[in-house]
Order: structure tokens, then C-alpha cells, then sequence
């Protein structure tokens, strides 16, 4: 992939993760027990006008399938597997999908699918809604793409989230455990892959996080951070926590400086810093992929 199709592609997948607000692991099935969970009815066709844009929305389930339009296949299979971390479309940051055939990646495809009518109960839970979405579309890549994959740990550039010079500014939480958090905040939802809730103001990148560890901070800066950020501050309690994630980014030489938006107040308000390192981030290979079978 060169280099315009790589920062696109990685435009693409950061504006979707910043979007998402639940992702979690694959679940048990609504269908026959064993049998992997499949679409009713799936059409999938390559984009070669390049018409239509892969917004963040496509990539979340609709009232009766998924219908994504211009997306780049690894944005496709980047929505179907997600890390054990449950990070919303984990693996598209900083290129954690790995051996996609150069000819492949630059594919966009338009994929409508729909489910069957013995789902649509299931279905209408939002929370199993997301996990059949998940299943569906593992067995969609493995039928149609012959998509195999393996995760591996990797070394990678990340951000290690560490206590800044004076100390943290962390205020424990007012909520006992996740069930209290909830009615206490009902607009908050859960923190994929994560503990607590969080709420976010898509239109200023305002944060505000309750009943979590500094772990589940560091998942939800993975994504505006454009690398994995990994916790290694030493706090093990569960606080509240509010900050402006703002537009953040990488810096031209991949420094640290993501925007003084996110970088400042996360000194200012949680006394933490973020710092460039490397360390062990699991990344999805891919052993096989072809084009995908006729409609």
C-alpha cells in the first residue's frame, strides 16, 4: 500500500473508532448451537467507481444487517475481528493488520447484509445486537473472502500512560460498582473490552469517564492517540475522570505530541502524561484472503 492509501485508509478507520461507543466479544449464538452465526442474505461487490464514502455509521449494525458503501477491506475486516482488548476497530490503529496482499488493500468494496427472520428477536437487544454483528460477519469474510487470521504479539510503537511530574489529579469514583455508575449517569454507556462507562461529545471530543481503571483510559486514548496506548502508571483504583480529546493525531515525527488539546489536559486535569515507547501489541495476521465468490 503506498503512502496516500495508507493515511487514508488510516483516516478512515480513526474517524470510525472515534465514533463507535460498543464493541464487544463474539457471543452465543441466536442460531443452531455450534453452527457459526451467518447473514440471511449478503451481497458483496467491489467499489471500482470509488463513489460513496465509508462513514462511521456503516460499521455499526442497522435495524436488519449492515450496509457499508466504499470501504477499504481492511476497514471490512478490521469491523469483524476486534482484539481480546474489545478496542472498537483496535486493529486498525497504527496498522495492526498485517500481510494484506498490496493488491487487496487498496479494494473498497459496498456490502449489504441481511439477517433472518429467526435473529430479528435477538436482534432488537442493542448489546446482542452488536455481538450477532460481530459473528456474522467472521463467517461472512471466511465463506466469501476464504479469510483465515491468527493474532500475534508484536512489538510496536505505543504511548505509555505514566504519572506526570506532580503527581496525579485523580478523583475516586462516587460510584460503588457498574450498576450504581449507570443509574447514576444513564446517558453514559459501557467501555468496550473495559471497565465503567463513558460519554463523549463527538462535537468537541469532551470526555467524561465513570467508575473505571486508568487501564480502560488508556483503551478509550488508543484511538485519538493514532497508537496503542498502554497503562504503566501503577494506580489500581477506580476513579471518575473527565478531559478534552480534542482533534488528536500523531505528529509528523511520530512524537508524542497528539494535540495540545488532548496532551494538555491530561496534565492538567489527571496529572498523567503520555510518552513514546515501544512494547508487545497484538496484531491481527492474515494467512489467506482472496477476492470474494460471485453474489
Amino acid at each position: 500500500m503506498d503512502g496516500f492509501q495508507v493515511k487514508r485508509c488510516w483516516f478512515v478507520a480513526k474517524s470510525l473508532a472515534a465514533a463507535l461507543v460498543v464493541f464487544v466479544a463474539v457471543p452465543v449464538s441466536a442460531q443452531t448451537a455450534g453452527r457459526p452465526m451467518s447473514f440471511d442474505v449478503a451481497s458483496i461487490r467491489q467499489n471500482v467507481s470509488n463513489t460513496g464514502t465509508c462513514s462511521p455509521d456503516q460499521v455499526q449494525p442497522t435495524r436488519n444487517g449492515i450496509h457499508m458503501t466504499n470501504c477499504p477491506l481492511l476497514v471490512v475486516v478490521g469491523a469483524a475481528h476486534i482484539p481480546r482488548s474489545g478496542d472498537p476497530l483496535g486493529y486498525l490503529v497504527q496498522d495492526r493488520i498485517l500481510a494484506m496482499p498490496r493488491e487487496l488493500s487498496q479494494e473498497r468494496y459496498n456490502i449489504d447484509a441481511h439477517i433472518g427472520d429467526s435473529d430479528a428477536e435477538a436482534w432488537r437487544d442493542p448489546v446482542e445486537r452488536t455481538r450477532m454483528l460481530h459473528a456474522m460477519m467472521q463467517t461472512l469474510l471466511a465463506e466469501r473472502f476464504k479469510l483465515v487470521v491468527h493474532r500475534e504479539m508484536t512489538d510496536k510503537p505505543i504511548f505509555a500512560l505514566r504519572i506526570a511530574k506532580n503527581g496525579p489529579k485523580l478523583k475516586p469514583a462516587k460510584s460503588g460498582d457498574g450498576e450504581q455508575a449507570r443509574v447514576m449517569h444513564p446517558g453514559a454507556v459501557a467501555v468496550p473490552g473495559g471497565s465503567g462507562f463513558f460519554v463523549r461529545d463527538p462535537a468537541n471530543g469532551h470526555i467524561e469517564i465513570y467508575g473505571a481503571t486508568i487501564g480502560t483510559l488508556a483503551l478509550l486514548l488508543s484511538g485519538p492517540a493514532g497508537r496503542p496506548v498502554v497503562d504503566k502508571t501503577g494506580l489500581t483504583g477506580i476513579y471518575d475522570m473527565a478531559l478534552d480529546l480534542g482533534q488528536a493525531g500523531l505528529a509528523a515525527d511520530n512524537s508524542a505530541d497528539i494535540g495540545p488539546s488532548v496532551f494538555s489536559s491530561l496534565q492538567a486535569e489527571l496529572g498523567l502524561k503520555l510518552t513514546s515507547d515501544k512494547d508487545k501489541v497484538e496484531c491481527l495476521i492474515i494467512d489467506h484472503i482472496e477476492r470474494p465468490s460471485p453474489n
